[in-house]
């Protein structure tokens, strides 16, 4: 009966143990915002086609809170026009962070409808106030497109552990 009893105090202690280390976990699991934006750039300046091309830009990022590691690929963009096919490319991100209003994303173009962007490199910045990007400025290689954004949703999104 003695041993029995122990038994049944050491599985309870046991399960009570169990229950006191989750909430930990959870508070100790990475934390990210996640950015989805929208906008458009352009540049009247270069040379054609580019010069014609309205480019619209969507991306979806997760930018690490603290000192959390990134993710290993922590996002993706797409750029298009919806009257010329060759700015329709697929963006891979490599980096992306926000340093106070200052928003950097850097990627490559992985799949493009024209092959001579595979493979260039795309770097989107731009100053974050409230839900906007003001001065949103997408590089493809070494074209400079500027323009207009939105900062559609900020979130917060915590990585639960043992749910």
């Amino acid at each position: 009966m003695t041993i029995n009893n122990r038994r049944k105090f050491l599985a309870a202690g046991g399960a009570l143990a169990a229950l006191s280390a989750a909430p930990k976990a959870e508070a100790d699991a990475p934390r990210m915002n996640g950015l989805y934006i929208h906008g458009m750039v352009w540049n009247r300046q270069l040379a054609a086609p580019q010069n014609d091309w309205l480019i619209r830009l969507d991306a979806n990022v997760q930018i690490p809170i603290g000192n959390n590691p990134p993710p290993a690929v922590p996002g993706f963009a797409t750029l298009g026009d919806d009257f010329h096919d060759g700015p329709g490319s697929h963006v891979e991100v490599h980096t992306a962070a926000l340093n106070g209003d200052q928003l950097t994303i850097n990627g490559i173009i992985t799949e493009s409808k024209t092959p001579g962007l595979i493979g260039q490199a795309v770097k989107i910045e731009g100053k974050v106030l409230g839900s906007s990007v003001q001065g949103l400025t997408v590089t493809i290689g070494t074209s400079v497109f500027t323009g207009a954004g939105l900062l559609v949703v900020i979130a917060i999104i915590a990585i639960l552990i043992g749910l």
